[in-house]
């Protein structure tokens, strides 16, 4: 039993959640898109050539994602995200050593296993052992770290390119990494509360708890899901949200392309990454209040208006651009937040892991090709003007799709 007055050790995991993200997204994933440009001006090759090393790290996590559940059952989730946290630490931090654009390849392959844990693969697992009750909240919480990590670290890594360059922002971004994960791996991580003789949060609100856990969870297990058609509408739903999504690692070389510094492209990764924060709590909230399908409007909606502003951004300034950034990002924390939810709504939780890391390689993927694809289309037109008209398309089959698999649900009869 919880004393009273004593912080629920589930609380601690979340904090450890936070750091995590704020780590391996705030970082590594908001971050990348502020050093493509300095990379590839100082190699002489196109941003495309150096943005690569992101596909393949996308790649890479669509590959080791449908394993991951057989290593966190196999070995202590402790030793897997701290050896993990390690990978991606080096593979950052050595990015700033590099010479030419296929050094940046191998770390991408290195950063792809190591955020298969740290980002897609553990966390939502571990919130949902830690917490039967407020689960929603806490990863909620921890997610938006994802962000808060991001808008922190874009205006440390704009400042640092512009005083000391590329190279050591790289080296020193790779010790903020270690910090971050090491500690709570090492020490505050554990992947159960058995493992610690504790009960989940929420657990001694249950007045019956043998009969509550002996209530079998309502769903539909795997086999029969990926029988249906709605498994196959969310897969292409989060494969192409992934897709769109990455337009937020394009912002800051947008801003850039059409005559603005560093230091306001760096303000619009701020903008893009607290929309992405902000985006957790309001979709989760109209999640909550008014049920997936406002969410999920709330959220693309949210994403179609900010690729508009930006679209049109350079006849209106820096002030439209801002808020093209802002409203874009509330789009792009739906990436990561509404499959969950509408995977939870369509398919029930019986089967739940197994379903959700199936269907977030379709995420990985899309971010693996969008990242080179954008890209690809920038340099061959000189503009971002395709790439945004693509991802408005992408957004308006993403909505349908998604409506359209919440309507089949009552087939399924969850």
């Amino acid at each position: 039993m919880k004393k009273q007055g004593k912080m629920h050790y589930a609380w601690w995991i979340m904090i450890a959640s936070a750091a995590i993200y704020a780590a391996s997204v705030g970082i590594i994933v908001s971050c990348a898109g502020l050093l493509y440009r300095a990379v590839a001006q100082d190699f002489g090759v196109g941003v495309s050539d150096i943005s690569l090393y992101t596909s393949i790290m996308y790649l890479t996590v669509t590959i080791f994602l449908p394993f991951a559940g057989k290593f966190l059952n196999k070995f202590d989730v402790r030793y897997i995200l701290t050896i993990a946290g390690i990978i991606n630490a080096l593979a950052f931090g050595l990015m700033g050593f590099y010479t030419s654009a296929w050094n940046f390849y191998i770390s991408g392959v290195a950063l792809g296993i190591g955020s298969t844990f740290l980002i897609y693969g553990t966390i939502p697992l571990l919130i949902n052992n830690w917490f039967k009750a407020k689960a929603g909240t806490a990863l909620g919480f921890a997610m938006a770290f994802m962000g808060i990590g991001g808008a922190i670290f874009a205006q440390i890594t704009g400042a640092l390119i512009e005083s000391i360059g590329w190279r050591p922002t790289y080296m020193i971004l790779g010790v903020c990494i270690a910090l971050l994960i090491l500690p709570f791996t090492l020490f505050v991580i554990r992947s159960k509360p058995e493992d610690m003789n504790k009960q989940p949060y929420g657990a001694e609100e249950t007045t019956n708890k043998e009969a509550v856990q002996a209530q079998p969870e309502t769903g539909v297990m795997k086999k029969v899901a990926i029988k249906t058609i709605p498994f196959y509408l969310i897969l292409g739903f989060t494969g192409l949200f992934g897709l769109a999504s990455t337009v937020g690692f394009h912002v800051p070389n947008f801003i850039q392309s059409v005559g603005f510094s560093a230091a306001m492209a760096a303000t619009g990764v701020t903008c893009v990454t607290i929309g992405q924060t902000g985006g957790k709590f309001l979709i989760g909230a109209v999640n909550d209040k008014f049920g997936v399908k406002l969410a999920l409007l709330t959220g693309i909606g949210s994403g179609i208006l900010g690729t508009i502003a930006l679209l049109f951004s350079d006849s209106f300034g820096i002030g439209m651009m801002y808020l093209g950034a802002l409203l874009f990002g509330i789009g792009f924390s739906g990436s990561t937040l509404l499959p969950p939810m509408v995977i939870r709504e369509v398919f029930g939780g019986r089967d739940y892991a197994s379903i959700y890391t199936t269907i977030m390689s379709a995420s990985t993927l899309g971010v693996a090709v969008g990242t080179t694809l954008f890209s690809y289309i920038f340099d061959t037109t000189g503009s971002y003007y395709i790439v945004f008209i693509t991802v408005i398309t992408l957004f308006v089959v993403v909505i349908s799709s998604s409506i359209f698999s919440l309507n089949w649900k009552k087939k399924l009869n969850v």
